[in-house]
């Protein structure tokens, strides 16, 4: 919570004090920073930033000028058509994710681009201010909207996850969203750090990827595409907004006078910085009680299938429904014909496979037929315990994070060392050291700091995966689904879980050349390939 010495240093009106973070209701708050000396908090928990207290009504935070309109009465008049190019776009993303081509468009922001370009296309468009919300008519009528925009507006609303709430049922039954706003995992605020324009009193929150998909999910929307906000820019745009922050004002001061001194480029566009991020969603029906997913690979796993499979029907985890999804890879000792006696089971969906094409191939096949909210997957041996149930799905029941890893390296003495089979020491030991290899590897592609991406034990929710491909077989699917969902912007919670190897004589499967080579391929392939389709998919 922020000392009372920066309470009493707030220069604006002061209003709400919040004692639980807006979006998980944690309690555990610290204060962060100051912005304009206004105290910025920071939820422990989930990651939320936020002004807090907020400022008072009388505080005209929620009503920023209008980029555009700066740009124009600044002799920036030949941006124009850019503008309206990069307003098109949004607008053509919309419709391209939607299939909505006409009908009522809700637009709340303060650009008058978006609102030409979507009248162009046919659309009936009823334009909202940001603190206009609560009292505008066209949110009075349930299921009156087919699309809505929000464009820099849910960081300035008082009360982001309520509105968003009215939003939902103002949006018809296929009614879709799209949100545009700064987020501070973008490549400006890391960039710029604490001299990000974007801190400011006018914002009143600081989303991250997570924590705005976690305000979506909870206000009821699905099926969430994610992808950074390139639109165009120009070096005249960041100078003004380096003139915008009075942080940003003294620190790049020389890359603002540099800026001045090339008149010739200062105009030009250009797509190379983004600070904010755009998210399309669906509304959803409500649902009273989440449903998770157990997807169980099969393939030659006779001797623990039986018993895995009934540990998880037997599982119970409160506030949470849970479905088995089985697919069975035509083993050859027996599996196929124990899993035939689930086929009328009212828990279990099994999808009997031609032939065994790969653990990734099956994982896949079990994404496509889950009907969860949550997804988790378990192997069908038991190496992992299902125990660990409950603390995994956790803080995504508390909306505090959209991903989760089981590590098991933060379960054991010697971290590295996860695999001891009595039976090949050796064996156990090149294991070991190949892990660390590529775990090293790893994480110095992708810039992470975590224990265990390849665990077996991932959960996330539905969302994460929504307009998103996958290609791998093998078990190199472990580092495409982890990769891709780096890379949409999600930041796994890594918790620690009970783990138990069995060796090659048990059953296990991982070859000691093949795999690896996919690996690596996997590392290399995924780190620049397009995350989405060229024609973003249809949910």
């Amino acid at each position: 919570m922020p000392s009372a010495t920066a309470v009493r240093q707030a220069r604006i009106p002061i209003g709400r004090t919040y004692r639980e973070c807006p979006l998980c209701d944690s309690r555990h708050l610290e204060y962060a920073f100051l912005v304009e000396k206004t105290p910025v908090c920071t939820c422990v928990d989930c990651g939320l930033l936020f002004l807090n207290p907020q400022p008072g009504d009388s505080s005209p935070g929620e009503i920023p000028p209008s980029e555009t309109t700066v740009h124009e009465s600044s002799g920036a008049s030949r941006l124009t058509e850019v503008y309206r190019a990069n307003a098109a776009e949004r607008i053509q993303q919309l419709i391209e994710y939607s299939g909505i081509e006409n009908g009522n468009l809700a637009l709340i922001g303060t650009d008058p681009h978006l609102r030409k370009a979507a009248e162009k296309r046919g659309f009936d468009v009823h334009s909202v201010a940001p603190h206009e919300l609560e009292s505008a008519e066209v949110f009075e009528r349930p299921e009156s909207i087919d699309a809505c925009i929000l464009f820099c507006a849910l960081e300035r609303m008082k009360e982001p996850y309520l509105a968003l709430c009215k939003i939902r049922q103002a949006l018809k039954a296929d009614g879709c969203l799209m949100v545009v706003s700064p987020t501070t995992d973008s490549k400006a605020a890391r960039l710029f750090k604490a001299s990000w324009w974007e801190f400011n009193h006018r914002n009143l929150y600081y989303f991250s990827v997570d924590t705005l998909q976690s305000i979506l999910v909870r206000a009821g929307f699905s099926e969430c595409v994610i992808s950074p906000d390139r639109s165009l820019v120009s070096l005249n745009y960041l100078q003004r907004r380096l003139a915008s922050s009075s942080r940003a004002l003294r620190r790049y001061a020389v890359l603002r006078r540099l800026i001045s001194l090339t008149p010739v480029l200062r105009d030009k566009a250009f797509r190379l910085l983004y600070g904010r991020t755009t998210f399309l969603a669906r509304a959803k029906a409500p649902s009273t009680v989440p449903l998770l997913s157990v997807i169980i690979p099969a393939y030659n796993e006779h001797t623990t299938f039986t018993e895995i499979v009934e540990q998880v029907l037997a599982k119970k985890v409160e506030g949470v429904d849970l479905e088995i999804v089985v697919v069975e890879s035509n083993s050859t000792d027996g599996t196929r014909q124990l899993a035939l006696a689930y086929l009328d089971h009212p828990r279990v969906q099994l999808v009997l496979e031609d032939r065994p094409l790969g653990k990734g191939h099956a994982v896949r096949t079990g994404l496509r037929v889950a009907k969860g909210d949550l997804m988790l997957v378990q192997d069908a041996d038991l190496e992992y315990d299902i125990n660990d149930y409950d603390a995994l799905l956790a803080p995504l029941l508390n909306h505090q994070v959209n991903f989760v890893l089981g590590s098991r390296h933060k379960a054991t003495k010697n971290s590295w060392k996860i695999r001891e089979f009595v039976d090949s020491p050796a064996l156990a030991m090149l294991f070991n050291f190949g892990h660390l290899l590529f775990l090293t590897l790893f994480n110095l592609m992708y810039r992470q700091q975590l224990s265990d991406p390849f665990t077996m034990f991932k959960v996330f929710r539905r969302e994460c995966i929504a307009g998103l491909s996958f290609e791998c077989n093998r078990f190199d699917f472990d580092y495409e689904l982890v990769i891709k969902l780096l890379r949409k912007g999600y930041k796994p919670l890594e918790l620690p879980v009970n783990y138990r190897s069995r060796s090659k004589k048990e059953g296990k499967k991982v070859t000691l050349i093949r795999d690896p080579i996919t690996w690596i391929a996997a590392l290399v392939k995924f780190r620049h390939k397009p995350l989405y389709p060229s024609k973003p998919a249809r949910p």
